[in-house]
């Protein structure tokens, strides 16, 4: 299992890193060192990340003019890039080790979830294939959050459905100190512990027992980080009223599609549309699958946030943390063949164009 997964990493990381590469040949005037290629991926977010890892949070950051806290970009990432750094190691590199050990640690426990599953290895193994092949899993292995937070989401889950709830709560804890949704975990893991599903959804008072104070550890790492803020500013919400500098705020799913996305280039505007189309198609195929109706209830929580959001150009992105819809391909594939064709032809393509794309800056 451990080759398997091992050897998809290594093979489909190459495909990007090659990619990417070739593409920066072609397209640019630049014609940077073959092992410069990490640096081509180190765009935008991974500034301020690489910023908070080396100086720490500064509360009142001024950029073009405008009023934009770093603390809207949660602590974890940059705090382990900070600590296993050491002082001297260079930041940077370390960052993209953090990210890549996670998405080794994503692929073995989404492995190990499937088939606690289904009891079935190469849909197993498959899953792993389609999380690796995403049109955007580029972000898992670079200097972006996505790989850490979708090892600490999946871990979490696998160790909810073992029942071992201090580990899967304390990996909760960690998850909301990764992103600012995380903490929201905690309504399916919350499914979970009442063993809530679709043919029994009605509380057992019985099932309730004192490890139930366990899961109060998930919401704690957000308002661990917010006692930090308050102690630093006088306000614990700084984080959530700063969104705005960032041009992120809460907005009716129209005007994320037809305001937020028209700013952005038409083909840009087709690929967003797309995502949400397939990912949605997705979350339907997981709902009337046999899976549990806690893992519905997650990839609902992160897939309505991303599209009511101002941020429109960050749709595919977040919703690459939806592990589930993985598996959902992995069923899909293993129903129809000439579907398993289409779907990991397709995601490869996809792949290819998101990573030229990126490497390139042609977001705007």
């Amino acid at each position: 299992m451990i080759i398997e997964i091992l050897t998809l990493l290594i093979i489909t990381r190459l495909l990007i890193f090659i990619i990417g590469y070739i593409s920066v040949l072609v397209f640019s005037e630049t014609r940077p060192a073959f092992f410069e290629i990490p640096n081509l991926f180190f765009k935008w977010d991974s500034n301020w990340y690489l910023q908070i890892a080396k100086e720490g949070y500064d509360n009142l950051t001024y950029i073009d003019n405008e009023y934009r806290s770093l603390v809207v970009f949660f602590p974890l990432y940059p705090m382990l890039i900070r600590i296993f750094s050491f002082g001297f190691f260079n930041p940077k590199i370390i960052g993209f080790i953090i990210s890549n050990v996670a998405l080794v640690f994503a692929s073995v426990y989404l492995y190990k979830l499937t088939k606690l599953e289904f009891k079935d290895k190469s849909l197993a193994i498959k899953s792993v294939f389609f999380m690796l092949i995403f049109p955007v899993s580029f972000f898992f292995s670079i200097f972006y959050t996505e790989g850490l937070f979708l090892a600490l989401a999946i871990s979490c889950f696998y160790y909810a459905r073992k029942k071992q709830w201090l580990i899967a709560s304390f990996l909760g804890f960690f998850l909301s100190l990764t992103r600012s949704i995380g903490f929201l975990i905690f309504i399916p893991m919350l499914m979970e512990y009442l063993d809530l599903d679709f043919n029994a959804f009605k509380v057992k008072k019985e099932k309730v027992k004192k490890d139930i104070l366990y899961l109060l550890l998930v919401p704690a790492g957000l308002i661990a980080y917010e006692i930090c803020l308050w102690i630093k500013s006088k306000d614990p919400f700084v984080y959530f009223k700063a969104e705005a500098g960032w041009g992120r705020k809460l907005a009716p799913i129209f005007d994320t599609f037809y305001i937020e996305l028209a700013k952005h280039h038409y083909y840009y505007q087709w690929i967003a549309v797309f995502t949400v189309i397939f990912v949605l198609l997705l979350i339907v195929h997981i709902y009337f699958s046999e899976l549990r109706l806690s893992y519905t209830i997650y990839s609902l929580i992160l897939f309505v946030l991303p599209i009511s959001t101002t941020l429109a150009a960050s749709i595919p992105r977040y919703c690459s943390v939806i592990f589930p819809i993985y598996i959902s391909m992995a069923l899909i594939s293993k129903k129809n063949k000439y579907l398993d064709y289409f779907l990991v032809i397709f995601s490869i393509a996809m792949l290819s164009l998101m990573t030229v794309i990126f490497v390139n800056a042609w977001l705007a």
